[in-house]
């Protein structure tokens, strides 16, 4: 795309950034301090598509599942594929995440065979531990490995990994980021690749008044954000549901079926 045109969109972005966001105490959520990989991989996958609240939820069952053992940061990659020697796919969906949810309503696999072969795709490149993880960035071998995953072809799920595992500069083009662009810009047509961009370079302006903003922090400020703004706007009883949803811990009905 022309450069003036993603100038003018990142300018019109870091001005309603600017005028609608707290930047000077914002802070990364929870999601990522992350202690391993294993957390960080099931976390990726399962996010992509459905409400966070489920994601979290599918995260928790697991830790409870295996208990210290899953917070530990020498819990490895190949400790936790260990797991698919005892169980299926299929059973580590229902006994062990609570999830059967699939990577695509049309000939999609288990999400929970897709943290399976992400995790294969991690140890391929003899990674074992978060602290070794920077050498997946920009990986060629790696993110041809996850791209093949059936359901991961866009790369919205490798950005999201690489802002998991610790790099500062990905951006996670989801519905609630292309929302906030939307509105900023006044502009429908924002694909997932230019909304990266555009974050990418409302950062860099915005950076002048906030030295400590990084576009991983950006994309999450804009994503609790646009959450809070849907569901002020959502229907006061979808509203309540969410509200239950967001209290209630146990396995939701559209997880398990």
């Amino acid at each position: 795309m022309k450069t003036d045109r993603l100038e003018s969109l990142s300018e019109l972005t870091a001005k309603y950034c600017y005028e609608n966001l707290d930047l000077d105490s914002a802070m990364l959520g929870s999601e990522y301090s992350y202690p391993n990989l294993p957390l960080c991989i099931i976390d990726t996958v399962f996010s992509i598509g459905v409400s966070y609240v489920s994601t979290r939820n599918t995260v928790d069952r697991f830790c409870r599942f295996l208990s210290t053992e899953s917070t530990s940061e020498s819990f490895s990659v190949s400790s936790f594929l260990s797991l698919y020697h005892s169980y299926s796919p299929q059973r580590i969906a229902v006994e062990v995440f609570g999830n059967k949810q699939r990577t695509s309503t049309v000939n999609g696999i288990l999400k929970a065979e897709a943290v399976m072969m992400f995790s294969e795709a991690v140890r391929a490149q003899d990674i074992e531990y978060l602290k070794d993880s920077s050498s997946l960035l920009n990986n060629e071998e790696f993110e041809e490995s996850v791209l093949s995953i059936p359901g991961q072809r866009s790369g919205i799920s490798l950005r999201y990994f690489y802002m998991l595992i610790g790099s500062d500069n990905f951006v996670k083009p989801d519905r609630m980021i292309l929302r906030f662009l939307q509105t900023a810009t006044e502009c429908e047509s924002i694909t997932p690749d230019l909304a990266c961009r555009i974050v990418q370079s409302a950062c860099e302006l915005l950076r002048q008044s906030f030295p400590n903003l990084t576009p991983r922090l950006l994309d999450n400020i804009i994503w609790r954000f646009q959450s809070e703004e849907a569901k002020k706007n959502a229907s006061p009883k979808k509203r309540r549901n969410h509200e239950e949803n967001c209290r209630n811990r146990k396995i939701r009905s559209d997880e398990v079926y």
